[in-house]
């Protein structure tokens, strides 16, 4: 294999690796003399060897690449790096006598960060190959600490499902409100530091923007036009414009994500809170609100919500019970709906009652089957679905308000659950469910 491995015993270390492609011993001398107390290098003297030790597991930090070479040209071995998903991101600096515009430009469209003349100046070469590493850091750098919150994001994501998905199956849970506080209070944690993370991330981009605009300001007060130019194109080709502001579009919809999460901790832990025997007076289209949200990761996939609220007095209730009994009959209607469908929730005052409707357009109940869905432990789900306690709880739970829950359904139609509380209470049974 025509490739030379400097040892780096002979030279000064160094935790950037470049490998030198040209068929020309007295540039690679050139090279050699500017790079070599700097960096670890390795040479190859043509296209195939460069390409044959990065496929033996050598990954450079940056690439050096004679255009015109026996065989195989820069520009093919520019063409394959870039098409290698493991390569695709390495800078690459085309090296050639070739000085048109056309060959230049040719070489920045295959993917290469920059266009060196030769013969090469060495404060030039040593240059450039400082500020493309340096741009390379600041990259990888940025690629890191976003995939790390996208990672921890998505791990918040996880355990906010599995908190639903266990709300899901509440009625096997006897404790389900404690329960509930419990996980809230582990997500509010991550989901902390995950928001002040990103707010680090999002100073960290602002002061990086502002060292590179330092940079290419420096770069430009050097005047050579040349230079200039060429920065111009690599910006271009790079496309810094849209990473810089599609950074901070990134950012931006990240922090508005730990929003969500929190206000959903918050219903949580509103829904989870422990209750005593006292009334509170209750806004029911808040209690609706957040039952909406708690139950929204098993309905978003299915189903539209439509919501047609009307204002209503306060009423005295236990807030959190009813709110188990409005997420109940939601996941309900969303598991009956097959591909997508609509749940219409609709609130309003009839006399002395408010009267709370959920109805969804799904498969709809039989005839036989509707007569006892309020039977403890019946149930036509599989199971691993459901225990056939959620609706007999419901019933109870709205008998104790001295309320009423009824059911309307057409099989292939859909089905509709109404629930009447009066607005004054006389009182709520001692035992509590």
């Amino acid at each position: 294999m025509d490739v030379c491995v400097l040892n780096k015993s002979s030279i000064d270390s160094s935790e950037y690796q470049l490998l030198l492609v040209d068929d020309s011993s007295l540039n690679l001398d050139t090279l050699l003399a500017c790079l070599g107390d700097t960096y670890d290098l390795r040479v190859a003297i043509n296209g195939e060897s460069a390409l044959a030790v990065i496929a033996e597991g050598y990954i450079p930090d940056l690439v050096l690449l004679d255009i015109m070479m026996p065989d195989m040209d820069g520009y093919e071995v520019c063409l394959r790096l870039k098409s290698n998903e493991k390569t695709a991101d390495i800078p690459i600096i085309f090296l050639s006598a070739l000085g048109s515009d056309t060959d230049q430009a040719k070489g920045l469209e295959l993917g290469a960060v920059d266009y060196i003349s030769k013969p090469c100046n060495p404060a030039i070469v040593s240059r450039r190959v400082q500020t493309h590493l340096e741009l390379k850091d600041h990259k990888d750098r940025l690629r890191k600490m976003v995939r790390n919150k996208t990672l921890e994001l998505t791990e918040a994501y996880k355990d906010l499902k599995l908190v639903h998905d266990q709300m899901l199956q509440q009625e096997k849970m006897a404790s389900i409100g404690q329960l509930a506080a419990g996980v809230a209070h582990e997500i509010n944690n991550p989901a902390g530091f995950i928001g002040s993370n990103l707010n680090s991330l999002q100073k960290y981009v602002g002061k990086m923007n502002k060292g590179i605009t330092v940079m290419e300001q420096l770069i430009e007060s050097v005047g050579q036009a040349d230079l200039t130019k060429q920065l111009k194109e690599m910006k271009r080709t790079l496309k810094f414009h849209f990473i810089q502001e599609d950074i901070d579009d990134l950012i931006v919809e990240s922090k508005d994500g730990i929003e969500r999460i929190a206000a959903i901790v918050r219903n949580l832990k509103n829904f989870s809170r422990s209750e005593d025997d006292t009334l509170v007076e209750t806004d029911l289209q808040k209690c609706l609100e957040g039952s909406l949200n708690i139950a929204w990761n098993e309905i978003k996939y299915k189903a539209k919500i439509e919501k047609d609220f009307h204002k209503t007095p306060p009423i005295l209730c236990l807030p959190q019970q009813l709110g188990q009994v409005f997420i109940n009959l939601l996941v309900n209607a969303a598991q009956a709906i097959e591909d997508q469908g609509v749940i219409i929730v609709s609130l309003e005052q009839i006399n002395e009652w408010v009267v709370v409707k959920i109805k969804d357009n799904g498969s709809g109940i039989s005839e036989e089957n509707l007569q006892r869905v309020f039977d403890a432990f019946y149930t036509t789900k599989k199971a691993d679905h459901g225990t056939g306690l959620g609706l007999s709880i419901c019933h109870d739970i709205v008998q104790k308000h001295e309320g009423a829950i009824s059911v309307e359904s057409t099989v292939g139609e859909g089905t509709c659950f109404t629930i009447k509380l009066p607005i004054s209470a006389k009182s709520l049974d001692a035992e509590r469910v």
